[in-house]
């Protein structure tokens, strides 16, 4: 459907695992137009997007943009370039991590780039974070910004380790409140209509999540295991690796900031 002029959300079918917040896939027209992500891959879901370009007859699609190389947003994109004759565009970094899915893209983006679709301009902004090569695609006349996993429509990103960095996000988060954003178009749930506050709100979760970290340092809980269990009592047992690479990435930043040193398996308040 439509959910900004120009702008249409598309299905990307059901996630094994996030329920109802499958991956989100965008799709911006001008006199040609542009997918932000891919979804997964699967014959069905992928039909259903393909369905979906095709019923819009006079449409060109020349971009398939990827906002990072994780499976759900990059799995259809192969058979969607075959299907359409769009160039898979991803930022420089990322590349590589495409190729181990089996992707090869057509174009390299670089930080600060446009693209010109005729009648809107698609800026690449390079926030990394979530991972090290993830971006948004900004459309900076209407402000609409496409977060990719950067931010999502509930709660809060998974920083991945290896890769992800909890400094590098929390200052890819200040970079974006100096846009003038009216709606954010997450990866994952529902659009976000007050991008300034869910991005503060963003922030201030990282800096309260690291304050938690460093008391249960100082009340002796060394490990990470130890930490997690502290932070996130009572987790679902399918949650608790994701908890552990939070855990791990607030440790990291810690330790490069000096207040935190490691031996062995334990961490020590400087």
């Amino acid at each position: 459907m439509e959910v900004a002029p120009g702008v249409h959300s598309i299905p990307a079918g059901s996630s094994k695992f996030m329920g109802m917040y499958a991956p989100n896939v965008f799709l911006v027209i001008g006199d040609r137009a542009a997918l932000i992500d891919s979804g997964y891959f699967d014959a069905q879901t992928t039909g259903e997007r393909l369905d979906y370009l095709m019923r819009l007859a006079h449409l060109k699609l020349a971009h398939i943009l990827i906002t990072h190389p994780h499976p759900d947003h990059i799995g259809g994109c192969w058979a969607i370039r075959e299907a359409t004759g769009a160039e898979i565009a991803i930022y420089a970094a990322g590349a590589a991590h495409l190729k181990n899915y089996g992707i090869a893209e057509d174009r390299l983006l670089a930080d600060g780039e446009t693209l010109d679709i005729g009648g809107a301009i698609i800026k690449v902004i390079h926030t990394p974070g979530h991972t090290s090569d993830s971006v948004c695609f900004y459309l900076e006349e209407s402000g609409i910004l496409f977060t990719g996993d950067h931010i999502v429509g509930f709660g809060t990103s998974v920083i991945d380790t290896p890769g992800g960095d909890v400094a590098q996000y929390i200052e890819s988060l200040k970079h974006l409140l100096n846009l003038n954003i009216k709606l954010i178009c997450p990866g994952h749930g529902p659009l976000i209509r007050e991008p300034e506050r869910k991005i503060r709100e963003l922030i201030d979760h990282r800096l309260e999540r690291e304050q938690q970290v460093l008391n249960y340092l100082e009340r002796g809980r060394r490990s990470v295991a130890e930490l997690v269990s502290e932070i996130y009592p009572e987790l679902d047992e399918r949650l608790v690796e994701l908890a552990r690479k939070q855990v791990q990435a607030h440790l990291t930043k810690l330790v490069q900031d000096g207040r935190v040193t490691v031996a062995g398996d334990s961490y020590i308040l400087e």
